[in-house]
């Protein structure tokens, strides 16, 4: 295990892991005889990102994550600025963030977000 958590630990960008390197490191656990479970648990307890690959998945992931953080929010502004960040963090475009985050303000319904989502993927 301190091989694929030191992998782990120096392919991070920004506490995340691109999904190549993701599986990659999960094929070494398993030449290794590790469990997938196990990184999976390390993963999940060290609360490392999995970055997917596309556009479309990155931006679906970065909405899952900024409607389920804005039931939990209690200081808006830190809020808005996490998001950002995380997806700057995801390698989103800046644009993109900033649209998502406008709409998402006004948004306060799962279905009315996948509206958006279907919006931008259809450009």
């Amino acid at each position: 295990m301190k091989i694929i958590t030191g992998m782990i630990q120096s392919s991070m960008l920004n506490n995340g892991l691109e999904q190549i390197e993701y599986e990659f490191i999960c094929s070494i656990g398993d030449q290794l005889g590790l469990n997938q479970n196990i990184i999976d648990e390390y993963i999940k307890e060290e609360e490392i990102f999995i970055l997917p690959s596309n556009l479309a998945c990155k931006v679906i992931r970065f909405y899952k994550l900024a409607m389920k953080d804005k039931c939990e929010r209690k200081c808006y502004f830190k809020w808005v600025r996490l998001l950002y960040k995380q997806g700057l963090g995801m390698g989103l475009p800046q644009d993109v963030i900033k649209k998502f985050l406008y709409d998402l303000h006004f948004c306060e319904d799962y279905y009315e977000g996948e509206r958006l989502i279907k919006s931008f993927l259809s450009k």
